[in-house]
């Protein structure tokens, strides 16, 4: 899964700040503040006040968790698009190419209702951004033109030499770097998803958000086809 790394302190910071939320309504309204102050973590890089304090936490810590997802997000963009080598300036560029893209996020948060003793249901509804859907739909023509602007001696010496592979695959990578920017300011969502996020005591006592949900979520925030 795409942030299963950062799923695990997602739920450190639910068990941190459920154990301190008590019982009934303040569990109610903590549930419902955690899953929006996640999501507003992960997906814009805004830390409501109110958030930090349910989960301890400093806002130094949430923007580190928000650079870590973005750097996953990063790790999935090379392997989406087949791009085998990625260097530090190259991440950087896609890091921040998916600051843009996740800055376009909607999602709406619902009030938490208890399910049982020991389980807290959260809705929340997503709207998928389209903008892999339509680099995918450019694709053919990106990759012809690309592949044209190299000869067939080019693509032997390339193929041949690894610091030429290197380059070639770097201009690969920003090709589609590119053709996602190009299509920033046409964002558009695909119809909603909507799911319910559990927040269930576990058998230690301990609060914590199922992986799956949040790999759920994370799964629908942007559609690849």
């Amino acid at each position: 899964m795409k942030k299963s790394i950062l799923a695990m302190s997602l739920v450190l910071a639910l068990v941190l700040a459920l154990s301190l939320a008590g019982c009934g309504t303040a569990m109610t309204d903590a549930s419902t503040v955690l899953v929006q102050g996640n999501l507003d973590e992960i997906y814009l890089g805004k830390y409501d006040p109110a958030f930090l304090e349910l989960v301890n936490t400093t806002e130094e810590q949430a923007e580190a968790n928000y650079i870590q997802g973005l750097e996953t997000e990063a790790d999935y963009f090379a392997y989406y698009f087949s791009i085998d080598y990625m260097d530090d300036t190259l991440q950087d560029e896609i890091v921040e190419l998916y600051k843009e893209i996740y800055s376009h996020s909607r999602y709406e948060v619902g009030e938490a209702t208890k399910v049982d003793d020991s389980t807290y249901g959260v809705p929340v509804t997503i709207y998928p951004i389209d903008i892999m859907q339509t680099v995918y739909d450019q694709a053919d023509a990106a990759i012809a033109e690309f592949n044209a602007s190299y000869s067939d001696d080019e693509m032997y010496l390339i193929e041949n030499d690894e610091a030429a592979y290197a380059e070639y695959d770097a201009a690969w990578a920003r090709m589609w770097i590119q053709l996602c920017r190009d299509n920033l300011d046409s964002i558009g969502y695909l119809e909603p998803q909507e799911m319910v996020v559990q927040v269930k005591q576990d058998s230690d006592g301990l609060w914590t958000i199922y992986d799956d949900d949040f790999n759920r979520i994370d799964v629908a925030m942007i559609y690849y086809p």
